[in-house]
């Protein structure tokens, strides 16, 4: 996967808006297109990406009014680009090298759409290992009907007096004969 095309991951849907736009009317396009992020545009050159987590972080936890900040206000116009060509792990290296989630791939200099962290890690799936589950019990459970027990002398008391009889599991084998083979 490291070594596939950057073409192979890149979201084509690209959503466009002015950068005079208010950004009210950018989640709005956001939402309308369902998109999490949308490139801004000025004089016909991208200046910046918008996310949904820009106008969280920047606008609505800043307690500003989203119909009165236009996208030039808070874009960020630190734009990187990729060639579809690319390697994914170039692209994250890119990434990280400059701690974005979106870079703009491009056919020669024209923008074609972007690609996201989230797109190359949802596409790990198939790559991915499944990890048993790790459970480090706080009480032991009764082989016989998963009653719950602080200690196994408690479970074994338990078992002994309930399913088995008196010592059999301690050692006394004289009711093994009543239980059959195991």
């Amino acid at each position: 996967m490291l070594n596939d095309p950057v073409s192979k991951y890149t979201d084509h849907h690209m959503t466009t808006v002015e950068s005079h736009f208010m950004i009210d009317a950018a989640a709005k396009a956001m939402v309308d297109s369902r998109v999490e992020s949308i490139l801004v545009f000025e004089n016909s050159e991208i200046i910046g990406i918008l996310t949904i987590k820009d106008i969280f972080r920047d606008v609505v936890a800043k307690g500003k009014d989203p119909s009165k900040i236009s996208l030039k206000d808070i874009v960020h116009k630190k734009i990187i680009k990729i060639n579809k060509d690319a390697k994914v792990k170039d692209a994250i290296d890119l990434m990280n090298k400059n701690d974005i989630r979106r870079l703009i791939v491009t056919n020669e200099e024209r923008p074609i759409g972007v690609i996201s962290q989230k797109a190359i890690i949802g596409n790990l799936g198939e790559f991915a290992t499944t990890l048993p589950e790790l459970e480090i019990p706080s009480k032991i459970r009764c082989p016989y009907c998963s009653s719950l027990y602080d200690d196994k002398k408690i479970l074994s008391k338990h078992i002994d007096d309930i399913h088995i009889g008196k010592g059999l599991f301690e050692g006394n084998l004289s009711k093994a004969d009543e239980l059959g083979s195991l």
